[in-house]
């Protein structure tokens, strides 16, 4: 608890304050983003609401909160800035940063993974639980978040531009790389649901020990040119097979939608010709499947 005495008002010297040096984002500021313009031009018309927070350092002064309104009235060519100073462990000072940023809904999901990774992992200021009380948030939220770090950065990278959803990267988890890029390319372009995702999931999971045999036997100096040959056919083949699975989830989405919204003389003959697709697609999803077993019994 912070008492009152600790906390001093008064306009700071705009030369004598910097960014925070343990940040929970990183702010990108060498040439001003539109928000901070607009921002900016607020401030003129209206003046500054609310006070920046900063904490006494090193001869100077640490922004704890407010970089944004920092950085819009330097545009402005401020002198002086009104500020909050009060005294902050670096721990505290990441812990007010990262509630504000929060509750302002200014990260995105990577950031706060980030965030909460530096604060358990880089710092080791506490753990999930600990972290969890601290924001306010569930352990699974938190636990969650620094999940999705160790997916391929280039999926971490469709999530930090909302192409794909947090709840649908996590079903990538247990997948190989090539299928969890695979998986998440239909996700974006066809925008399948979350229980689309999860029972594709729940399929390729069943091939996943086979996934690690392949690529550890493809590894291996000795294979002959015959059997490199074959785990490339079944590697070719078990990408057909996740294509098929995600047509079959996508059918079986019109199928309750025609049921849905159909009338009832219409809905039969539909829902009829969609599930004689449904049928040839399972015809054509154990095809492969046996296919893949016969060139398997080969190696």
């Amino acid at each position: 608890m912070i008492k009152n005495e600790e906390i001093i008002d008064e306009l700071i010297d705009i030369r004598s304050i910097r960014p925070a040096s343990i940040s929970v984002r990183l702010c990108k500021t060498s040439i001003p983003s539109e928000n901070i313009k607009e921002l900016a031009s607020s401030i003129r018309e209206h003046g500054l609401i609310q006070s920046i927070t900063v904490r006494p350092l090193n001869g100077g002064f640490e922004i704890i909160a407010g970089h944004r309104r920092f950085y819009a009235c330097k545009l402005l060519r401020w002198k002086k800035i009104p500020a909050r100073v009060i005294t902050f462990s670096d721990k505290d000072a990441f812990e007010i940063q990262l509630v504000e940023n929060m509750q302002r809904m200014t990260m995105d999901p990577i950031e706060e993974a980030e965030a909460f990774r530096k604060y358990i992992l880089d710092y080791g200021w506490g753990g999930v639980s600990q972290l969890a009380k601290v924001i306010s948030k569930s352990e699974q939220y938190v636990s969650s978040r620094i999940q999705i770090l160790k997916l391929p950065t280039d999926i971490i990278e469709q999530i930090s531009q909302d192409r794909l959803k947090v709840s649908h990267a996590l079903e990538l988890k247990l997948l190989n790389e090539d299928k969890q890029r695979m998986v998440a390319r239909e996700i974006i372009s066809k925008r399948l649901s979350l229980r689309q995702v999860r029972e594709i999931a729940r399929h390729e999971k069943r091939e996943y020990e086979y996934d690690g045999e392949d690529t550890k036997y493809d590894s291996t100096s000795d294979i002959n040119d015959d059997h490199t040959h074959i785990h490339k056919q079944v590697k070719i083949l078990k990408r057909t097979l996740l294509s098929l699975r995600i047509s079959l989830s996508r059918l079986d989405s019109l199928i309750e939608e025609a049921n849905e919204k159909l009338y009832e003389d219409k809905r039969v003959k539909i829902t009829s010709i969609l599930m004689g697709f449904r049928l040839e697609i399972h015809s054509m999803i154990d095809k492969n499947l046996r296919i893949i077993s016969e060139l398997r019994t080969d190696v």
